[in-house]
């Protein structure tokens, strides 16, 4: 089992991206999302496959050469057990974040940027409950 530097649930799901940047945004999953790398054809082909929090879960980074990146296509889900903990790693790895929001009895989140801009989300149960 792989220790992942973030409380991550077991529930993930496969997702794919663009980027411009090859060797950058193989080191951002790795190093600072903690993801294992499973199929990499390297940057001559172009795409690379890591393994998420949940037994055959994939993200995919396809890199775009030519363009520009469509940023916000969709969105990684990533749940997590504790989201205050899990927001202080991405900001002590200085990865661009947005605030936690609340909505009261359904869940907390907060939105995770990568070096292309493109958007995840970590979310947990709820932290705060209508009275």
């Amino acid at each position: 089992m792989v220790d992942y530097p973030v409380p991550y649930k077991t529930d993930s799901i496969y997702f794919s991206y663009n980027v411009k940047d090859y060797k950058k945004a193989v080191q951002f999953y790795t190093e600072v999302l903690g993801f294992e790398k499973g199929w990499d054809g390297g940057e001559e082909v172009g795409w690379v496959e890591f393994a998420l929090p949940m037994e055959g879960a994939k993200l995919g980074l396809n890199i775009q050469k030519e363009g520009k990146i469509e940023q916000g296509s969709g969105v990684v889900v990533l749940e997590v057990h504790d989201l205050d903990k899990t927001k202080n790693y991405f900001d002590s790895k200085n990865v661009k974040t947005t605030d936690i929001i609340d909505i009261p009895d359904m869940v907390s989140y907060f939105n995770i940027y990568d070096i292309d801009g493109n958007r995840l989300q970590a979310v947990s149960d709820p932290r705060v409950k209508s009275e």
